[in-house]
């Protein structure tokens, strides 16, 4: 009863701002996203208020609406092309019926990236969108971190998370928030926000470590020493990392760091599913080659994988374990390349905007955010390596984000030129000639 309480007072506050404009429904949507309240209260109350498909609704009416202009360039054309080339490649599949209703969710996600472009129209709102998206997902799952970081550490946590899935869909989930809540410590000057922040972070990295997941202790370290080398103030953020494992590290036990030794040794251990996960590569290597144009169909490796075993040791209809080879065995040659171009603009838009940021002091807090991006970013792609997040929403929010931080840079760097430009004309020595 109480969830439920506390569910339906977020229900009626995130109504009540969704009403002032199409970016606070766009909060309200995200938040109700990452936070799934349906899979988080008991019963089946929640469920049944469908409210990602009325406030997803309320969001697109409200931003036809309303006075925002919609904007379109060349990073934004993948976007939509990519969704297109997903449309075309379930409905030419044999297994249309079975890939139609998760291409429905995948254009959702796809517009709601959209839509954030579209209404983040300054950094407050862009710190905001983040904002929601760490709160989500981050509270419920730090919470957890510090409950067994204090009550039993080192046991396996294997709870699954409705917006990430199993444990190993979790791991990589909360990696790539972690990056997120150090930009929002990094960038309050509130006190009392740096040490929230500062519980969230710990607790959400363990959140991640607690599950055991060898994909996600890759990504933890990729994800650490990005966010060192992109940092400024090195010495300082390598100290933060020392604190961080004097934390985290005498709660993992000789099990944690035994499964973690496997990584290396799978081949001598006959480790099954290590070695089940480059079985299932290579099928989905078979599959783009045999279907290279558009791929066996839109998030349907699953369905095909029967079709294309040459083992059958490990089952039927099993995953593919990584997002890459998903999206090439799904979508072909084609899909993979829009794929991979999408994630390359995405690192690029961060690196432009940290060049931005190195010839002008006053973008400290863009580049704080590009580094932010592009460390969690990073952590999907050395995770991606070992699980299908391929379509998850945060990995397109994330995409989203990091055009809309690029346009906001550019803007801010023009805003800049014109006022030097002025400055320049004021000062001339021929200033007093000009005509005005």
């Amino acid at each position: 009863m109480l969830r439920l309480a506390v569910v339906l007072i977020l229900a009626a506050t995130g109504t009540y701002f969704a009403l002032q404009g199409p970016f606070y429904a766009l909060l309200f949507y995200l938040g109700n996203a990452y936070f799934r309240p349906e899979a988080w209260v008991w019963g089946d109350f929640a469920q049944s208020l469908s409210l990602s498909f009325v406030i997803g609704l309320y969001l697109v009416i409200s931003s036809v609406l309303s006075r925002h202009r919609f904007v379109w360039d060349g990073r934004i054309a993948l976007l939509w092309s990519f969704l297109c080339l997903s449309f075309l490649s379930s409905v030419l599949s044999a297994h249309a019926a079975d890939s139609w209703p998760y291409l429905v969710e995948f254009g959702k996600v796809v517009l709601v990236a959209y839509l954030i472009i579209v209404l983040t129209t300054d950094f407050v709102k862009f710190r905001l969108v983040i904002l929601i998206m760490v709160l989500a997902l981050g509270l419920e799952q730090s919470k957890q971190g510090w409950f067994y970081l204090l009550t039993s550490p080192g046991l396996v946590n294997n709870n699954p998370v409705a917006f990430l899935g199993d444990n190993n869909g979790t791991a990589i989930g909360m990696l790539m928030l972690v990056p997120l809540i150090g930009l929002l410590l990094q960038t309050t000057q509130n006190k009392l926000g740096k040490w929230f922040f500062c519980v969230l972070l710990v607790g959400s990295l363990y959140r991640s470590l607690s599950t055991y997941s060898r994909g996600g202790f890759l990504a933890a370290i990729a994800m650490g020493g990005a966010w060192l080398l992109r940092s400024r103030h090195k010495g300082r953020k390598f100290l933060g990392i020392l604190g961080l494992l004097a934390i985290i590290l005498p709660a993992l036990p000789d099990s944690f760091w035994n499964r973690m030794g496997t990584i290396q040794k799978y081949e001598q251990q006959q480790d099954k599913s290590a070695l089940g996960r480059l079985h299932f590569w290579s099928i989905a290597v078979n599959m783009a080659a045999a279907n290279p144009v558009l791929g066996v169909g839109f998030n349907s490796y699953n369905n095909a994988y029967d079709a294309y075993d040459f083992d059958g040791s490990y089952g039927t209809q099993r995953s593919v374990h990584n997002s890459f080879l998903g999206v090439l065995a799904e979508l072909g040659c084609i899909g993979f390349f829009l794929y991979v171009l999408i994630l390359w603009g995405a690192f690029r838009a961060c690196a432009e905007v940290r060049r931005i940021e190195s010839r002008d002091t006053g973008a400290l807090d863009f580049g704080k955010s590009a580094v932010a991006i592009q460390t969690s970013l990073i952590a999907f792609v050395v995770g991606g390596f070992f699980i299908p997040l391929q379509y998850n929403e945060m990995l397109w929010h994330l995409i989203g984000l990091s055009m809309v931080l690029r346009r906001l840079a550019g803007q801010h760097k023009s805003q800049v030129l014109s006022a030097q430009a002025v400055v320049n004309r004021q000062t001339s020595p021929l200033s007093g000639l000009l005509v005005t």
